[in-house]
């Protein structure tokens, strides 16, 4: 593996992000089909309700809008698991609920449960029922397709690593950001998916850097190297930045 730069730092923003899925899975996949094809049917939607109703309205109530648990549709829950896998979901919820008997309902339930959140979110059912290997396939977006990562996202660019000299380093010719499960280090499969992702027009601040003992003088021998980071996506007016939890050489020296 490449020598990466670890940086651990904890953001606010990302406190309560996730619902502390696997530290080792990888970034957003390569995937074609999205919940847009109609991966359930209304009918299984409709046995999901039924058990949500048995097994998960104290803690997110009748209408998803989240109590002691968090909401279940909206944009809020949307901007959460966007641009994921729906595997991403739907492994968080067999493994943590219900509250008090995680993975205790069978895997056939988990299934007909996420077919009713997709339902009421907005996203159509189909002809076919929503299945495991389904599942692992296919991207979860909103009713409005594929969007741009929200602020506050654990998030992973590629680009080229510039240093202005009094202002800090940038990624420069940077990829659109895509989703991350774990922020603080790189899987393999990671580094190499990332040095294949496209070259883009984007400029991204890298943030925290230099408040670490150590971590300049690290960064300084990658400046004109195509680079790999993850951490925290701030996107605001004045320019969108990265809070940076890890950084990675991925392919040699920036093009001219």
């Amino acid at each position: 593996m490449p020598t990466a730069i670890l940086i651990l730092v904890l953001s606010a923003s990302f406190v309560g992000v996730l619902a502390a899925p696997a530290r080792g899975q990888e970034s957003q996949r390569a995937i074609g089909p999205s919940v847009l094809d109609g991966v359930y049917t209304s009918a299984q939607a409709r046995r999901g309700q039924e058990q949500f109703e048995q097994h998960c309205v104290s803690c997110h109530r009748q209408d998803l809008s989240g109590f002691s648990g968090p909401p279940l549709k909206g944009d809020r829950f949307l901007d959460q698991w966007r641009e994921f896998p729906l595997d991403v979901l739907f492994n968080v919820m067999q493994s943590q609920m219900p509250l008090g008997n995680p993975s205790g309902l069978p895997p056939s339930t988990y299934l007909d449960l996420a077919a009713y959140i997709l339902e009421a979110n907005g996203l159509p059912p189909g002809g076919q029922e929503l299945t495991s290997a389904v599942v692992a396939k296919v991207l979860l977006v909103g009713p409005g397709g594929p969007k741009p990562l929200p602020t506050s996202a654990p998030a992973l660019i590629a680009g080229c690593l510039t240093k202005d000299s009094g202002n800090g380093w940038f990624l420069t010719n940077a990829s659109d950001p895509v989703r991350t499960l774990n922020p603080f280090e790189f899987a393999d499969a990671e580094l190499a998916a990332a040095s294949r992702l496209m070259s883009g027009r984007d400029l991204f601040r890298l943030q925290n850097i230099e408040d670490l003992p150590g971590a300049t003088e690290a960064a300084d021998r990658l400046v004109g190297q195509k680079v790999v980071a993850k951490g925290i996506l701030v996107r605001h007016e004045k320019g969108n930045r990265l809070n940076v939890a890890a950084l990675s050489a991925v392919g040699g020296a920036c093009e001219p």
